[in-house]
């Protein structure tokens, strides 16, 4: 009798999981190389995991001719952030000219945002010719936040990054913004992402670990209850 209980309740626990369970978010990208586009919507590249209540786990990876090779792992919120690390491969033999984009919707609107951001890379001499060299395009942001389509915060400007040992590597850092102090955002209705631009060498690879986190601003009624509560803490450490 336990043991048809104990089924009975493992079922009963599955069926509940199923019906609760919340379809994923189209978080998408975008790759295009010298102007030619390509990309869609994530899970269609790779796999999708829930990981919580808002948040995603998205992991794939996409071939585009000739020569463009891009892989990820991106954790996502609609509440909503963007964090997470993609490699691109430039398996042609010119430089190259790349706008990669992450896309995510959110839910629900913001009325008013706080932004923060960071970025890091790695360079490689993924061919072994002794050299590699990754630049901004255009003396423009390596690293964009956009909060609807729209560039809201960059990073990397007129930036650039090179490698001079056979099959060497260069680690580097893109900078942060809204850390420790998150900075002013307008707006969002849509969506959040991030832009990555940039130009890499021939038969070199490129990795980046981003961050893009908008906040709601607390209206007045959050604040007050702030302030209420924090008097309350200060009231108790004083007695």
């Amino acid at each position: 009798m336990k043991i048809a209980i104990g089924l009975m309740g493992a079922v009963i626990l599955a069926t509940s999981q199923a019906s609760a369970a919340v379809e994923h978010p189209e978080f998408s990208f975008r790759v295009s190389a010298d102007g030619v586009a390509g990309g869609g919507a994530a899970h269609n590249f790779g796999t999708v995991q829930q990981t919580g209540a808002n948040e995603w786990l998205f992991s794939g990876a996409y071939s585009a001719s000739p020569g463009t090779v891009l892989s990820w792992i991106y954790l996502v919120d609609t509440d909503p952030f963007v964090t997470g690390t993609f490699t691109l491969t430039n398996e042609t033999s010119t430089a190259r000219e790349y706008v990669v984009d992450f896309s995510l919707p959110i839910a629900p609107a913001l009325k008013a945002s706080l932004l923060s951001g960071q970025l890091a890379g790695t360079l490689t001499d993924a061919n072994g010719s002794g050299s590699a060299l990754l630049t901004s395009v255009g003396g423009g942001f390596i690293y964009s936040a956009l909060a609807d389509d729209v560039v809201v915060q960059g990073l990397m400007a007129n930036a650039t990054q090179q490698v001079t040992v056979t099959n060497g590597t260069s680690s580097f850092s893109g900078g942060s913004f809204g850390f420790p102090t998150p900075v002013a955002g307008p707006a969002i209705n849509l969506t959040i992402g991030i832009r990555f631009a940039f130009s890499l060498s021939a038969g070199d690879s490129v990795s980046f670990s981003s961050v893009f986190v908008a906040n709601p601003v607390p209206g007045p009624a959050s604040l007050m209850v702030a302030a209420i509560f924090g008097g309350v803490r200060r009231r108790r450490r004083q007695c």
